[in-house]
């Protein structure tokens, strides 16, 4: 029995290690992204937005818990995007995970793979969006949409284009 255990632990951890080696489990309030998405309220949907100085061809977009377990997450190919319906499909995307609203109050965090570059993501609560306001780091601030799209919320590297973001396979 002890066997058993420590074989299913150890298939466990190596599954978590896979996810959490690319984009780490929440550190006390620091996601490892440099670059902001920016979620706006508009009911009953949730729409995000990619800033300019990160856009890029999208490839995978997740919806997780403080744990890195999915609400959402769907994939496809390689497809340039600046906004997207959290929860909805985007065109030419699959559906890996189906949506599942968080409770409210939940503490989630969205993450945007790009084909090219590091993931950028947020991490909110949907108490914290506002309608017609583009909620996003540093300190979760408010934006207009046009004013988001271009404000500096990029880190160094946020915008690089010469190193291939790896995924895991599966």
């Amino acid at each position: 029995m002890v066997g058993v255990t420590a074989i299913a632990t150890l298939l466990v951890g190596r599954s978590v290690a896979d996810v959490l080696a690319e984009v780490p489990k929440d550190r006390l309030g620091t996601d490892p992204w440099t670059a902001t998405l920016g979620v706006e309220k508009a009911d009953p949907f949730q729409v995000a937005y990619l800033p300019d100085c990160a856009a890029g061809s999208v490839t995978r977009i997740v919806l997780w818990d403080e744990d890195s377990t999915p609400y959402w997450e769907v994939s496809g190919p390689p497809t340039p995007m600046t906004s997207f319906v959290v929860g909805g499909t985007p065109k030419g995307f699959t559906e890996v995970v189906p949506y599942e609203a968080p409770p409210r109050g939940a503490l989630v965090r969205l993450v945007a793979f790009r084909r090219v570059g590091e993931p950028i993501g947020l991490r909110y609560r949907a108490t914290q969006l506002v309608e017609g306001k583009v909620v996003a780091t540093p300190n979760l601030s408010l934006f207009s949409r046009e004013g988001f799209t271009t404000a500096e919320v990029c880190g160094d590297d946020a915008g690089d284009t010469t190193t291939a973001t790896t995924e895991p396979e599966g």
